[in-house]
């Protein structure tokens, strides 16, 4: 693995272990057993370092339910796969530590942008292959309703919130099913 890799998987772990107040240069410079300078070369500033964190995060995460809908293309499968990563907790994490960022450094919403159309591009994608409505429309629905689940989430961390993630997420790819008569191919 090299040093970057090294970097990103360090904060990675932080950031699921402990959450984002964990997530200084100084502490994954340590996690990932390297010198701070060695940190600051590859991730100037702590935005830099989250927009690298949820860059890597993202990409894994798309190609890792991407993978399992090539091998069972689902309702169920896109509903699991995405309430597991949104419990897991690493990517709504990492998002909040940039929407704060950004207050900062208003800077950073650009890439966040950039970061936020890639997501919904893929969750089209992701939609379509599930056999569910993939406009412009149920693409947003479908990640506005998935953030605003893991971010309640996170703020609880129980059983009962983790299980709404569950439940809201596999409800609304339920609405965006298309009704039994269309996809039999009747009339409504």
């Amino acid at each position: 693995m090299n040093v970057k890799d090294s970097i990103l998987a360090a904060g990675v772990m932080l950031l699921k272990d402990k959450g984002i107040a964990a997530l200084t240069q100084p502490q994954v410079a340590r996690a990932a057993g390297i010198k701070q300078s060695h940190l600051t070369y590859y991730f100037p500033t702590r935005a830099d370092l989250l927009l690298g964190i949820a860059g890597q995060t993202i990409a894994r995460t798309m190609e890792e339910i991407a993978a399992r809908l090539v091998e069972k293309p689902d309702q169920a499968t896109l509903a699991d796969t995405f309430a597991e990563v949104m419990i897991g907790g690493v990517p709504p994490r990492v998002m909040i530590g940039l929407i704060v960022a950004a207050d900062a450094d208003p800077a950073i919403r650009k890439p966040l942008r950039k970061l936020i159309k890639h997501v919904r591009t893929q969750v089209q994608v992701m939609l379509a292959t599930s056999g569910l409505a993939s406009g412009p429309e149920a693409v947003l629905l479908f990640h506005a309703t998935v953030v605003g689940l893991a971010i309640m989430h996170q703020a609880r961390l129980n059983p009962q919130s983790a299980r709404e993630v569950r439940e809201g997420i596999a409800a609304m790819l339920g609405l965006l099913a298309p009704p039994i008569e269309q996809a039999k191919g009747r009339k409504p």
